[in-house]
Parts: C-alpha cells; structure tokens; sequence
C-alpha cells in the first residue's frame, strides 16, 4: 500500500507500503550552491532562517558543552574551544554568504568551518573515556560530531542551489544546457544534504534541551519536498524525448478522477524542452474515434457509446488513466502516461505570476477569475466560424510559460512548492506506462490510487452526470459513527448531506468505498434510480466496465459492487436548486476490534479516509464509540468518552488509535 508520507503508523497500525525511497550519500562530492527564500508558502519560505539558526546553534551549543565538561584539562580544552568558536564564525558568514547568492564564499567556508571542527575533534579524543563516566562528556562528543555533519550538509546544499539560479524558462519550456545532467547532478547534492542532516539530528538528538532540532526536522521537509519533485521529474521527463496526455479536468462538473475533461493536450518534450504542445477540444477527438464501446451503465440510456470524455470514470486514476490513453490512441497517436490538472494549479500559477492579460480575447486572468473566465471563452464565448472553442487555452499557455521566465530568483521556491501542493491535493495527477516510473509516482501518492489498509477504509465520490457546472457551489459535509461492540463487531453509520447552492440542478452519482467484504444493513434518504448495465445494442462490452457491472441492487435503491479492491455502495443523489439531501448507510465492516485476556490485551483501529481527486475540502467528522480504553492514539484523536476526529483537509487523512479494556 502507498504510504503516506505525513501521517503516523505504529506497531500492528503500519501501512503495509514502503517509505520514500533513501538516497546513498555520495561523499565525494561536495560543492557549493544556495537558494532563495519562499514568500508565501510556509515550509519553504525560510529556509535561510532555518539554516542559519541550525548551523549557528549546533556550534554555540558544542562551545557551551566543551567549556563546561572539559576544564579538567584546561590547555587542551581551551583548544578545543578556540576551534569551535572558529567553526562558528565560518558557519554564521557561510549562512550569510548564501542568502547573498555568495555561493563560492559560501563553499569556503562551510570547508573552513570542517576544518576547524576535525581540530575540534582531534583535541577532544584524549577525553572520549569521560564519556563512559560522565554522560555530558558523550553528549559534547556527540554535538561536536553532529555539528561537523551539519557542516558536511551545508556544503551540499550550497552546491546543489546553485542549480535553481541557473534555472531558466521559455515559452517552449526549459532554457537550460544540459539540464537533465545539470538535475541529476543536482539531486545528488540534495540527496547528500538531506541524508547528512538525518545522520546530525541522529547525533543531537541524544541531548534532549536542543531546540535546534525542531529547525533540522523543517529543513529536512523542505529538502524531502525538492527530492521528490526532481527524482519524479527526471523519471518522467527520461531519455530521449516522451509524450504525454494533458487532460484538463474541470472540477465544476465532477468526475471520479476530478472533473469533466472537456479539454485535453498533447505534450512532447525532450530534456525539459518542449517538442510541441497541442491543446484541442476533447470532441474533435472523440469525433475521430471508430471503436464502439459501451458508456458505463450510469450514463445509459443518454450517452450511448464511451469516449475520452467519459474515460475517466474509475476511482483509481491509473486504471482511468489506461483508459484516456486508449482512446488517444483511437483518435490520433499513442502516449507514455497522462497527466491531469485541475484549475486549482493554474489559479495558484496566477498568484505568483500576477495577472495575465489576453489581449485578443479582452480579458485579464486572475486567481480569482480564471475558472470562470475560462470556462466561459472556451465553451460559451468562441468564433463559431473558426470553431475552436479551446483556443483560448492553447493561446493562455505560451504566455503563462513566458512569464514564469520572469521569476525572480527566490520565487522559483514558490513555483516547487505550487507543484507539490497540488499533487498532495490531487489537482495534478500523473500516470506512466513505466512500472518502475509509476511505482515512484504510487509511492509518493501522486497518482491518485485507491490506497490498501487493514482496518477501516472511506472514500466519498461524486460524479455529475448532468452536464451543469455545479460543483463548486455544492456544500458537502460528511459524518461517520463507528460503534464498536462488545463482542468486537464494528458498524459504521455514515451520513452524507448536500446542498445545492446552484441555480441548475445537480444530478450526481455517488460511490462509497469502503474496506471489502462490508454488508451494507440499513438506509435512509435514498431515492430509487435506474442501475443500468454497461451495455447498448450493436456495442461492445469494456471487460473493466463488465466486471464493475457484478453486485446486487439492494432495496432499489443502492448498488452494492466491488471497484479497486473495495466494496462499492453506490447511488443516485441528485439535488434542486436550495435543496438540501441527506442520507444515512449503515454497513458491518468485515472485521472485529476484540481485546483479548492474554494473548491480545490491546486491539487496533485505523481509519484511512481519501479524498476524491480535484474536490474542494468539506468538513468530515468522524466519532468512535466503544467500551474499551484508549492507550495510544495519533495526535490529531480527541479522546473523552467517545473517540473523535475532524478534518477540513483537501488531501486523504489517516487516524489510528490502541485499545484495551
């Protein structure tokens, strides 16, 4: 199972996917580079602050420890401290250096800085037996080793900075020589950096009283961050040149993967650089489309026959993904993976770069006014001579590429942190047919997958099979009870509430997952609907499409089925304008929660809650009712008589707690 990178697992709660992948510290290289500072997104913001107090503090904190613990022998001691406060002068003007851009001056002296704290080492090995008598002895070993490392990680750092100051874009992408080298060499150095700083905090942190760790573990997040985007980057990008489908997911009308894709690109690049970028209205291609496939049975009897418009039907992005890419390869040319994006990333685009204005269109994009505006050229307000409804997006995207080649140095941090909170939020979504490149992209949860858990599991997923642009003016909130028995049986009471803000109807489909093998008992507030088959006369049957169609109609009201390993409760939920729906499920899950006399004196309960790709946070609430005792819970359970978890979160949650009687 996909592990998620920001949440907690203990003991028997452990997810069963692997962590980030670890980088060998390779060190042999060490030069120097540093960047700039982010001026709205917190965990990158200040990182030169972050730096500067780290280094800094590691080195007053080893002077303190040396003049306090060593003064036994003095001349040596007084040795020891002159090269600590050596060490120290060099780190507080290497951190100057580097948020001046001094990146050479820098390098110079993060090396002097080392060696001064070799001499500092050397001096204080004839006192390395006072650690096995005196523990602050070991912990001024410990700080002078651990300060030595941090040194060893600013070197990288500064060296691997570097990079983004030769960073430079076009309106065809990447301007830089040699890029893909340039990265790679580059993530060494940020590999190198992040490893060095996990092996200092290994050595401080032995010495409880050091604030300084807290700053370490913040960098860390931020170094974390960078890997990531440029180990997927360059898997991505690969040898020679790679082709890939933009689908344009408009989360106003919903889909399970994010949106109606009523817009889609052909993307080819090479080394960054863009080949060719073609952007077209998804109908032009459906039009050329010869194979007759049945649409899914929801959309029966209305839409008879499925396309790219409707491809992205399945939860789990990379079997949606398989599907866009079969009927690219229908209508025009075969592709190496898809990647979907929401407005949400284009609005945040607008916020760094400012406002964009359209000269031959009238109008001035905003963060604000983009998602209308844009909706509204490209399928209202077009030349119905030319018919090229999706002009206005393919002229929009030359110019917003052209003006993030004006950033200035310290806001390319602002543009990585964009990416990545957009692909923990899943408005971006990517898909490669390479395993081993989609294994990095599952592992990161960047593919919008439907993740594995041993306990309890939920998924909310809504499609608009209207037509209307409704969503964003759809008021969700969602209530989950657990009551766990005596007797270990657990039943869950989910209520779903929707309401209309809109001025047009919302006819949606819903889709609750759940953990497989869970009996649906009781509902309330489900009007009957149809629950058709995925077939139409004189067309063919999707084998995926068939095997979603197996379950059994409960009351006529919900369909029970399996869909991406889980069992699937799905329904008709369509709203009027200032209406409000509520509905009530009530289902067993398919496993106990029991706490044994001996053997098992405590017991476990996980909830692993995802959120539909491309939605807009809503409020979930989540309470557990039970006779036993919590013992162990994540931070975010509020523990009284009942267990409880809230959330307004845009990305999935976890929770878990240890129970005993």
């Amino acid at each position: 199972m996909p592990y998620l990178p920001t949440k907690f697992d203990m003991g028997p709660l452990q997810r069963k996917a692997s962590s980030h992948e670890r980088y060998d510290v390779d060190r042999s290289i060490y030069l120097g580079k540093p960047a700039r500072p982010l001026r709205r997104m917190k965990a990158f913001r200040n990182w030169r602050g972050i730096l500067s107090f780290a280094l800094i503090s590691m080195l007053s904190v080893s002077v303190v420890y040396a003049a306090k613990y060593l003064s036994s022998g003095r001349s040596q001691a007084m040795e020891i401290l002159g090269a600590a406060t050596n060490a120290y002068e060099d780190l507080s003007q290497a951190s100057k250096s580097l948020q001046s851009q001094r990146f050479d001056e820098a390098e110079a002296q993060f090396k002097s800085a080392q060696d001064d704290l070799s001499i500092a080492q050397e001096k204080f090995d004839p006192y390395r037996y006072l650690a096995m008598l005196v523990p602050q002895a070991r912990d001024a070993e410990d700080v002078l080793e651990g300060a030595y490392l941090l040194s060893e990680a600013g070197r990288n750092l500064a060296s691997a900075l570097q990079f983004f100051d030769d960073l430079n874009l076009d309106s065809n992408g990447v301007n830089t020589p040699s890029f893909s080298q340039k990265l790679e060499d580059n993530l060494t150095y940020l590999s190198n950096s992040l490893q060095l700083l996990r092996s200092a905090k290994s050595k401080l942190s032995t010495i409880s009283d050091l604030p300084v760790l807290d700053e370490i573990d913040k960098l860390t997040v931020v170094l974390q961050k960078l890997v990531d985007l440029e180990d997927l980057f360059l898997a991505f990008s690969g040898d020679g040149q790679k082709t890939y489908l933009l689908a344009f997911q408009n989360y106003d009308e919903a889909r399970a993967t994010g949106g109606f894709i009523g817009t889609y690109g052909v993307l080819k690049v090479e080394d960054g650089r863009i080949k060719n970028l073609a952007i077209d209205s998804v109908y032009d291609l459906d039009g050329r489309i010869n194979s007759l496939i049945a649409a899914p049975g929801p959309f029966q009897p209305q839409i008879k026959r499925w396309a790219m418009r409707d491809a992205n039907w399945f939860v789990d992005f990379s079997l949606s993904s398989k599907k866009l890419l079969y009927f690219l390869e229908q209508g025009q040319e075969t592709a190496d993976g898809v990647i979907a994006v929401t407005p949400k990333l284009f609005e945040d685009l607008l916020m760094l770069v400012g406002p964009i204005h359209m000269d031959t269109y009238g109008v001035t994009l905003t963060s604000a006014n983009f998602q209308q505006v844009a909706q509204y050229k490209s399928s209202m307000d077009y030349d119905r001579q030319t018919n090229e409804p999706k002009k206005f997006l393919a002229d929009f995207a030359p110019v917003l590429l052209n003006r993030l080649t004006n950033l200035r140095r310290e806001d390319w941090y602002v543009l990585f942190e964009i990416l990545y909170e957009n692909l923990q939020n899943k408005q971006l979504l990517l898909y490669s047919k390479n395993e081993a490149v989609q294994d990095r992209v599952s592992k990161l949860n960047f593919g919008g997958q439907v993740m594995e858990t041993d306990y309890d599991y939920l998924a909310i997923v809504n499609s608009n099979l209207g037509g209307t642009k409704t969503d964003l003016e759809i008021v969700q909130n969602a209530e989950l009870a657990t009551k766990i028995a005596s007797d270990g049986t657990v039943i869950n009471y989910l209520r779903l509430s929707r309401f209309n803000t809109a001025a047009e109807v919302n006819r949606n489909f819903v889709r609750i997952l759940a953990p497989l093998g869970s009996e649906l008992i009781f509902t309330e507030g489900i009007e009957q609907g149809p629950h058709l088959d995925s077939y139409s006369a004189g067309l063919s049957k999707d084998p995926d499409l068939n095997s979603w169609d197996w379950g059994e109609l409960k009351w006529d009201r919900v369909f029970v089925r399996t869909e991406s390993g889980k069992t699937e409760f799905s329904f008709w939920l369509n709203a009027v304008p200032a209406q409000k729906n509520e509905v009530l499920l009530v289902y067993r899950l398919p496993f106990e929660v029991k706490v044994g006399l001996l053997f098992n004196p405590t017991a476990a309960y996980s909830m692993l809650f995802q959120r539909q790709s491309g939605s807009k946070p809503y409020e979930f609430r989540h309470r557990v009712s039970t006779d036993l005792h919590s013992v162990w819970s994540t931070t975010n359970v509020l523990a009284g008589s009942d267990l409880s978890y809230s959330s307004m979160s845009s990305r999935d949650d976890y929770w878990a707690v240890m129970l005993k009687k």
